[in-house]
C-alpha cells in the first residue's frame, strides 16, 4: 500500500516546475529569436527576389521597347509604300510591257524607303495580277509563286494587321537562298484601293543580335551561363539566339508559362516573361539559381550562425535558471514526503530571503506544530482507547455472568446439587480466567481454555447435548490475541444457532479450527445450528463490515459486534470477522488476526 502511494505521489518529468519553468523560458526566448531572424530571412530573400525580378522585367521592358521601335520602322516603311505613286500603279497594272516600264520608277521609290533599315536584305512587291518586284536582292522567278509558301500567311489574316513570319529560306533569291531570314508581311492596295497586292521585306536573325547585343547572356568565372534573354515565336520556337542549345527542346514549347526551368546540365534557372503585343513574340530573362540565390543563401548562414549560438545560449540560460529555482522547491517537496510517512526530524535548512525562504520557514514552523499536535492526539486516542476497551469488556462480563446465574438458579430449583457444584466449580474457573490479568493481549491458548470452561458449563445448562471439536497446532496456540474473541462467538452458536433447533433429541455440535496463512491467523468456529435466511446474512455482514462500533456503543450490541469493533480497534480495518451461513445447516464465523509473537508486539493498522 504504501509503495502504491509512494509511487502515485511521484510527480511525472513533463508536469514538474522544473520541465514547466524550463519551456516557459525557451518558450520567451528562443521562440521570438528564431521567429525574428526567420522573418529577417524570408523578408529579405523575398526582397532580393522582388528587386531581381524588377530588374529582370525592366530589362525586358528596354529590349521589348527596342523591338517595337524595330517593327515600327518597318511599318513606317509599308506606310510610305502605300502612299507611292509607283507602287499604285505597279498594283493596279495588267500589262507586262507596262510591268517592266515600273521597275525604274519603283527602285526610285524603295531606294529612299530602304535607307530606314538599310541592314535589311530585301524588299519584295507581289500584286494580284501576279506580278512581281524584288529590291536588294536578284529574283529567281521560278520560285516565285509567295502565295504558295508555308510561311505566308493567309491573306485573311493580313488584311487586318501586318505580321512577321517564322524563320524560313529564300528560294525565290538567287544567292544565299538557305540562309532563314524573318518577313514582314503587309497587305497593301493601290490609291484607288482597287488594287492589292502584298509587301515583303527580309531580315536576317543578325539584327535580333545588333537590338539585343548588351542582354545576351553572361557568364560566370568558369565559363557557366548565370543569366540570358530567350525570344519565342507564339508557337514557342525559339527565335534568339541562334545557336541556343542549353535548354532541352521539348521545354522550349512552355517556357514562357513557366517559372522555373532545368538546362541539359541538370541546373536551375529562374525565369521571367514578357510579352510583346506588336510582334506576338515572347522575350524570357532567365538566370541561374544557385547564383541568383548566392545573396539569400549568405543571409540564411549568417541567420543559422547567429541563431544556433543563441539557442545554445538560451537552452543553458533556460535550465539554470530553471534549475536554480525548482531545485529548493523539490527539496521542500521531499522533505514533505518525509513528514506525509512520520518523519519529523527534517527541516528546511536553505538560507533565502525570497518567497521560497520564506515558504521554507512556513514549513518548518508546520513541522513542530504538528509534531505537537501528533503528540497531543496520540496521548488522547491511548486515553480513549483504554476507555473504549474496558467498556467493551465491561459489556461481556455481566451478560455472560447473568445467563449463568440463571442456570444455576433453575438447578438449584430442581435440587440437583451435583450438577450445581460441578457448575459453580467451571463458573469459578472463568471468573479467575476473566480477573487473572488486565491485558488486553493474551495467548491464544489462554482464550482456548476459557472457551473450554465455557462450553462445559453450558453443556449443564442447554437443552440439548453439545458436542465440541477444538483443533488448532501448538504453534498457533502460543500466538497472541485479543483478550475475548472466541467467547462471543462460541455464545453467539449456542444462543441463537444450537438452542434454537426444534428437535430436542438433535444433538448441538461446535467446531473451532485454526490455521496460518502467510502472516496472518485464522480462527474459525462452526455450528450445526439454524442458520440465517439470504436477508438477514447480508444485513449481518453489512452491519460488520460498516457499523459494528457504533452497534456496540450505542445500542449495547454484545456478541460479534462487539468481538469485530476490539479487532479493528486494536489492528485495523484489514483484520476482523467473515460469517458464512446456510439456513438449517448451521453458521460459520471465521476470524483473521495478525501474527503476532508477543503481547507487547507493535499493533497492525493495515
Amino acid at each position: 500500500m504504501d509503495l502504491q502511494e509512494e509511487r502515485s505521489s511521484v510527480v511525472p518529468f513533463v508536469h514538474s516546475i522544473f520541465f514547466k519553468l524550463f519551456v516557459y523560458f525557451l518558450l520567451l526566448s528562443i521562440v521570438p529569436l528564431t521567429l525574428s531572424g526567420l522573418l529577417t530571412y524570408k523578408n529579405v530573400s523575398e526582397l532580393l527576389v522582388t528587386k531581381l525580378d524588377q530588374d529582370a522585367s525592366s530589362v525586358l521592358e528596354q529590349n521589348s521597347r527596342t523591338l517595337a521601335f524595330y517593327f515600327n520602322d518597318l511599318k513606317r516603311m509599308g506606310e510610305i509604300s502605300f502612299l507611292s505613286s509607283s507602287v499604285s500603279d505597279f498594283l493596279k497594272n495588267k500589262d507586262y510591257d507596262a510591268y517592266l516600264l515600273s521597275f525604274l520608277p519603283l527602285d526610285e521609290a524603295f531606294s529612299s524607303i530602304h535607307l530606314i533599315r538599310p541592314e535589311n536584305v530585301g524588299i519584295t512587291l507581289v500584286s494580284d495580277h501576279g506580278f512581281v518586284y524584288s529590291y536588294g536582292y536578284s529574283l529567281n522567278r521560278d520560285q516565285s509563286s509567295f502565295y504558295q509558301f508555308e510561311w505566308m500567311p493567309k491573306l485573311s489574316q493580313l488584311s487586318s494587321e501586318p505580321t512577321i513570319t517564322r524563320l524560313h529560306d529564300r528560294p525565290y533569291s538567287t544567292s544565299q537562298e538557305e540562309e532563314p531570314v524573318f518577313s514582314y508581311v503587309q497587305r497593301l492596295y493601290s490609291k484607288d484601293l482597287k488594287a492589292k497586292g502584298i509587301l515583303i521585306i527580309d531580315f536576317k536573325r543578325s539584327i535580333l543580335d545588333s537590338l539585343f547585343e548588351s542582354s545576351y547572356f553572361s557568364k560566370n568565372a568558369h565559363g557557366g551561363i548565370e543569366s540570358g534573354m530567350l525570344i519565342t515565336s507564339k508557337s514557342g520556337d525559339v527565335l534568339y539566339p541562334q545557336d541556343t542549345d542549353l535548354f532541352p527542346a521539348q521545354d522550349m514549347q512552355n517556357l514562357d508559362q513557366v517559372k522555373r526551368i532545368t538546362d541539359r546540365s541538370g541546373s536551375l534557372y529562374r525565369t521571367v516573361a514578357l510579352l510583346n503585343e506588336e510582334t506576338d513574340w515572347t522575350l524570357i530573362g532567365y538566370f541561374r539559381e544557385s547564383t541568383l540565390y548566392e545573396p539569400i543563401y549568405r543571409i540564411r548562414n549568417f541567420t543559422y550562425w547567429i541563431l544556433l549560438p543563441s539557442i545554445v545560449f538560451c537552452l543553458l540560460a533556460s535550465f539554470y535558471l530553471s534549475h536554480r529555482m525548482s531545485d529548493p522547491i523539490r527539496h521542500l517537496q521531499s522533505l514533505m514526503k518525509k513528514v506525509g510517512k512520520g518523519d519529523f526530524h527534517h527541516l528546511f535548512t536553505l538560507r533565502r530571503k525570497d518567497e521560497i525562504g520564506q515558504l521554507g520557514r512556513g514549513f518548518n514552523q508546520m513541522v513542530g506544530k504538528i509534531k505537537e499536535l501528533i503528540q497531543l492526539v496520540h496521548e488522547e486516542q491511548s486515553q480513549k482507547r483504554r476507555a473504549e476497551l474496558t467498556a467493551l469488556q465491561s459489556q461481556i462480563k455481566p451478560h455472560f455472568l447473568y445467563n449463568t446465574l440463571e442456570s444455576i438458579n433453575s438447578l438449584a430449583r430442581k435440587h440437583k446439587e451435583p450438577q450445581i457444584s460441578k457448575m459453580i466449580v467451571l463458573l469459578g474457573k472463568l471468573m479467575r480466567l476473566s480477573i487473572s490479568t488486565f491485558d488486553e493481549m493474551i495467548p491464544i491458548w489462554k482464550e482456548l481454555e476459557y472457551v473450554r470452561c465455557y462450553l462445559e458449563l453450558h453443556q449443564f445448562r442447554s437443552r440439548r447435548p453439545i458436542e465440541y471439536e477444538i483443533e488448532m497446532d501448538e504453534e498457533i496456540q502460543s500466538l497472541y490475541t485479543v483478550k475475548w474473541v472466541l467467547q462471543p462467538v462460541v455464545e453467539n452458536a449456542i444462543l441463537h444457532g444450537l438452542d434454537p433447533i426444534p428437535k430436542q433429541d438433535v444433538s448441538g455440535r461446535i467446531e473451532i479450527k485454526g490455521w496460518l496463512e502467510h502472516d496472518a491467523v485464522y480462527l474459525q468456529v462452526k455450528d450445526n445450528g439454524v442458520g440465517l435466511e439470504k436477508s438477514k446474512l447480508e444485513e449481518m455482514c453489512h452491519n460488520l463490515e460498516h457499523h459494528s462500533q457504533e452497534l456496540t456503543q450505542f445500542k449495547q450490541k454484545v456478541g460479534l459486534y462487539n468481538v469485530q469493533s476490539r479487532i479493528r480497534l486494536h489492528f485495523g480495518a484489514t483484520y476482523g470477522l467473515s460469517v458464512h451461513s446456510v439456513p438449517e445447516q448451521g453458521m460459520r464465523v471465521t476470524i483473521k488476526l495478525p501474527r503476532r509473537t508477543s503481547d507487547d508486539q507493535a499493533t497492525d493498522r493495515g
